[in-house]
């Protein structure tokens, strides 16, 4: 009897031990699973906060940018919400006319507030563009003929690739209707080339100055005050240095003051843009007519700076130097990711030089030619320039002569010379450019190119910053010995 109760004893008390070793392993197992939990809530939250930490440095970095893609981004929303919830109507009374005139207020607001600093912007730059070429001496006069002549050629060479290109692809002719399609007598004209063409030479020519600086956007002269500037500039640096530097000393600090300005101004871009667009998109009955115009706007735009970044200036290149370009582009690749991440010419200028000199380029010829080419040579921008203007041409179905023509390749170029060395400043002279090609009434059609001119500005900044090393290597063949001399 005594043997069964132990046996009993010993079988219960082996399933108590069992049952306790079961609810360890169980306290184990939920213990393990409360720390893997754990641990994925942690790299959960190390995830959130390493992507606030990226928003946070982006903010940190180019804050003028972040706010920009965020207008963008709010613009959008807000045209898709006005859109979706006005009733269509056209008239004064109508609420979506209100809407979209409230709306659209800070937008216009803020053209008008580019439209105001074309005349001091591209006046004040050429003067002191021009002036600031009085400072090189004899010894570097062969220097700088052979710097300003690459600069030239190249930038026009540029307008030439971008009206080609939008021709070509035609990005707004995909779209089949829009809003406010006009076309007028004016932009029309049925005169003839001969008239046209002599007509744009009358116009370098303004009988008052002053009447064609005043009334730009009336009388489209804008070409007239471009054409007085340099000239104004040229003579001004061919007096005595005693006589005209005060003077250039004024135009100078003048010339600062005003980028200081456009730099302000362009602070108010993410607020005005977002205006624009979605009051853009409130007037607008067919948003897929936009949007599969700003994909072909973007597909031409890459196109052609591509054909000029990487086709033609290495080969322009190739032909002064008879040296391979690519092994000289592959010592600019610190630049060139410099000139896309700060967008800025003036800011990428320190690794440009850093980086010629390491190509073999002189620092004689960096210190000169570099600077000079951050400030007129501005390659990607001309071509932006006449491509959009031709674009938005194409949105309205305005016929553009021979005569138009010429003259957006003119002031474009021009127009590239006069854009400060800084973000989205190509903007400012893109209004000068519609003006002069008579389509200064379309510049509210700018606020579909803000969608996108935040990156695609990047791309052209990076084109520019790469002709300014080849014009320093080409100059660098070329007058070698002369500078090997004075050193």
């Amino acid at each position: 009897m005594s043997v069964k109760l132990e046996r009993r004893w010993s079988s219960e008390n082996e399933r108590e031990m069992e049952e306790e070793v079961d609810e360890d392993r169980n306290r184990s197992h939920g213990h393990e699973k409360l720390l893997v939990e754990d641990s994925m809530d942690e790299e959960e939250m190390n995830r959130r906060i390493s992507r606030w930490d990226c928003m946070h440095r982006a903010w940190r970095r180019d804050p003028l940018l972040f706010y920009t893609v965020c207008g963008v981004l709010c613009g959008i929303v807000l045209g898709i919400i006005l859109t979706s919830s006005l009733p269509p109507g056209t008239g004064k009374d109508s609420p979506r006319y209100i809407v979209t005139k409230l709306v659209g207020f800070p937008g216009r607001a803020f053209l008008n507030l580019l439209k105001m600093m074309v005349l001091p912007l591209i006046s004040g730059s050429m003067i002191a563009g021009v002036c600031a070429l009085k400072e090189a001496g004899s010894s570097t006069k062969r220097l700088a003929k052979i710097a300003i002549s690459f600069m030239a050629g190249t930038t026009f060479l540029a307008v030439i690739v971008g009206l080609v290109v939008v021709v070509t692809v035609q990005p707004g002719s995909a779209v089949s209707t829009w809003t406010n399609t006009t076309t007028s007598s004016k932009n029309g004209s049925n005169a003839g080339m001969l008239d046209t063409i002599l007509d744009v030479f009358l116009k370098m020519c303004p009988p008052n100055i002053v009447e064609a600086a005043a009334n730009m956007s009336g009388s489209r002269n804008i070409l007239g005050v471009l054409v007085f500037s340099v000239f104004f500039g040229i003579m001004l640096s061919r007096l005595d240095s005693s006589e005209t530097a005060s003077m250039i000393h004024l135009i100078t600090i003048f010339n600062h003051v005003v980028m200081k300005m456009v730099e302000a101004i362009l602070w108010l871009s993410p607020l005005g843009i977002c205006c624009l667009i979605s009051s853009q998109m409130c007037e607008s009955d067919d948003l897929g007519n936009k949007f599969r115009s700003l994909v072909m706007y973007i597909f031409a735009v890459t196109i052609a700076l591509g054909i000029h970044g990487l086709i033609l200036l290495p080969a322009i290149f190739w032909f002064n130097t008879k040296t391979n370009p690519w092994t000289f582009t592959k010592g600019l690749l610190p630049a060139l990711a410099t000139a896309f991440g700060t967008d800025s010419s003036s800011a990428t200028l320190p690794v440009t030089i850093l980086c010629c000199e390491r190509n073999g380029v002189s620092p004689q010829i960096c210190k000169f030619v570099l600077p000079l080419g951050a400030t007129v040579n501005m390659n990607g921008t001309a071509l932006y320039e006449a491509l959009t203007v031709i674009f938005i041409a194409q949105l309205h179905q305005v016929p553009l002569s021979a005569g138009h023509m010429i003259v957006i390749a003119a002031t474009s170029t021009l127009a590239a010379v006069g854009a400060a060395a800084i973000p989205s400043a190509g903007l400012v002279t893109m209004v000068m450019v519609l003006q002069a090609a008579g389509l200064d009434e379309y510049t509210g059609d700018l606020s579909l190119i803000f969608t996108v001119d935040w990156a695609l500005d990047r791309l052209r900044t990076t084109v520019n910053v790469l002709g300014d090393a080849y014009c320093a290597g080409v100059t660098q063949h070329f007058t070698s010995s002369e500078t090997e001399e004075s050193v």
